[in-house]
């Protein structure tokens, strides 16, 4: 049973000829020795292993086996499937700009909640495991125990594509009903797109917004509580067991570290914040338990050749892994007419991108018409036009100047909450220490006081996080969705009717809001603790 996958997808093994495809088939489990099913330690480990919540999907495997999922929320507005959600892949670190710098990203999940207004798609919880590989293989004779946990490693992008490939089918075949659907649609397993990978490992939905551009998802702890890899100078040349380390927000699993995990898409270099226009060889993300600390970020790329020219196979890495994610199609008989005419009001409404400057167009066609009224025509709509734009620029402008005006009065109002979390914060440790001397009626009052003390102190430091939050979507939409020039000009406009008005105050909070504006499009990534020390210096 071993070779099923031989006859397919096991092109990138040593010594296997890679001649004509096969089909893939897949032994049914009745035709598989008799197998109890597997235990949590081997479906589920990290609720065994540490106090994780069961996984949200549970797919059943071959040999007795299964897979777990989690779901992945991508707020859209559903009722328009041409909705997505934009967010922002990438860091801004130079030095590997040329593969991870800044770039925008879309994305919707491929089942919806119409009730909560989300998309959402499934992502394996763990990386491929050995059971998971045998099982897939048919390898169900010998019995399965804590080796099998490990993470799979040593394959080729080919046979991932094939194991996916080899699992729906036997969940079509088998358990049909175990796959999700959307309406006619029906759900199937493939790679992660980066975008799927990167949105999911950041913490979708789940994390605090002011944490999710960071170059890790976690905010406290360090890396080791979370992966595995090279420490200390020892190399290792084994992957290790799923579910021992802590998982992400979203509940997955060695994102980081342990087996580096394959990608959907092929390599593209970053021009500069997008994708370059030239494709190359196979994407890993994560890092691997052979990397070092500072080579696993979530961010991370690696690029690697899709092919051994050595052995003239297809690569297989020694650590390359999987974590397949559940995919529908997009265009369905039922879905047809509100995609189309989704697509059509779209474009009557002029919210594609244009395809040059129409004022320049126009110009072209009045200096190239010979009849006179026609000429005077085009004339016309074109002045028409220019008066539009002007009237449209005018808006972003004054648009431009209230954001500015609300970023200043955030700046204020955060480094004024700061000031008095930090005067409080000194109080409750002085209380804390009169409570310990302090004995009988005078010790009850005092804890009193204290906890009272406390509790304000936790509010306030939650409003902290809400201003914070609201802070980086004011910078977020500023250094995004406004032109350089539109700021600066609205900036400079700004400064002088607060002048002119004698309204000084608001001058100062003004300038150093601009100055955050600036370092904040240097490095739009930065963490929540930076953010707040960019608004309070």
């Amino acid at each position: 049973m071993r070779a099923l996958l031989a006859a397919v997808c096991l092109l990138a093994a040593p010594g296997l000829a890679q001649d004509a495809v096969a089909p893939l088939d897949l032994p049914q489990p009745e035709a598989a020795p008799a197998q109890p099913g597997w235990g949590s330690e081997l479906t589920d480990p990290g609720t065994v292993r540490g106090d994780a919540a069961p996984a949200d999907l549970m797919l059943p495997m071959p040999c007795g086996g299964a897979m777990a999922f989690q779901r992945v929320v991508v707020p859209v507005d559903v009722g328009n499937p041409l909705d997505d959600r934009r967010f922002r892949m990438g860091q801004s670190e130079p030095s590997t700009g040329y593969s991870d710098y800044l770039s925008q990203a879309y994305l919707r999940g491929a089942f919806t909640d119409a009730e909560a207004g989300t998309s959402h798609y499934y992502i394996a919880r763990y990386e491929l495991t050995v059971a998971q590989y045998r099982a897939l293989t048919g390898d169900c004779d010998a019995r399965f125990g804590p080796r099998d946990s490990f993470a799979q490693g040593g394959l080729s992008w080919f046979e991932a594509v094939a194991l996916t490939q080899a699992y729906t089918e036997w969940l079509l075949q088998n358990a049909p009903d175990a796959l999700p659907r959307e309406g006619e649609r029906q759900g199937f397993l493939r790679l992660p797109t980066e975008p799927e990978w990167e949105y999911a490992v950041r913490g979708g939905a789940k994390i605090d917004p002011t944490l999710f551009a960071g170059r890790r998802f976690f905010a406290e702890g360090t890396l080791d509580g979370y992966a595995h890899f090279q420490t200390g100078g020892r190399a290792t040349d084994q992957l290790r067991p799923v579910g021992i380390r802590q998982a992400n927000p979203v509940g997955l699993f060695d994102v980081y570290g342990n087996a580096e995990e394959l990608m959907l898409e092929p390599f593209r270099l970053n021009a500069v914040g997008r994708r370059h226009g030239q494709a190359g060889g196979l994407v890993t993300r994560g890092g691997a338990i052979d990397a070092e600390a500072a080579q696993i970020y979530t961010a991370q790329r690696r690029e690697y050749p899709m092919f051994n020219p050595r052995t003239g196979r297809a690569l297989a890495g020694t650590f390359f892994g999987m974590r397949p994610v559940i995919a529908a199609h997009i265009v369905a008989e039922e879905s047809f007419d509100a995609i189309r005419d989704g697509w059509v009001r779209a474009a009557e409404g002029g919210e594609t991108e244009a395809a040059g400057d129409p004022v320049a167009t126009l110009d072209g066609l009045a200096r190239d018409e010979l009849d006179p009224r026609r000429k005077q025509a085009l004339e016309e709509v074109q002045l028409e036009f220019r008066l539009f734009q002007d009237r449209a620029a005018q808006s972003l402008k004054q648009a431009a100047k209230s954001s500015l005006l609300s970023g200043a009065a955030f700046v204020e109002t955060l480094v004024a909450d700061n000031l008095q979390i930090g005067q409080m914060d000194s109080a409750a440790r002085a209380l804390r220490d009169r409570v310990g001397v302090s004995i009988g009626d005078q010790r009850a009052q005092l804890m009193q006081s204290f906890r009272s003390t406390v509790e304000r102190l936790t509010a306030l430091r939650n409003e902290q996080q809400t201003y914070l939050l609201s802070y980086r979507a004011m910078l977020e939409t500023l250094g995004t969705d406004f032109p350089e020039a539109t700021r600066r000009s609205a900036y400079d406009t700004l400064v002088s009717e607060l002048s002119e008005a004698g309204q000084t105050a608001l001058l100062d909070p003004l300038a150093a809001f601009w100055a955050d504006l600036d370092a904040f499009v240097a490095r739009p990534d930065m963490g929540q603790t930076e953010l707040l020390e960019l608004a309070i210096r």
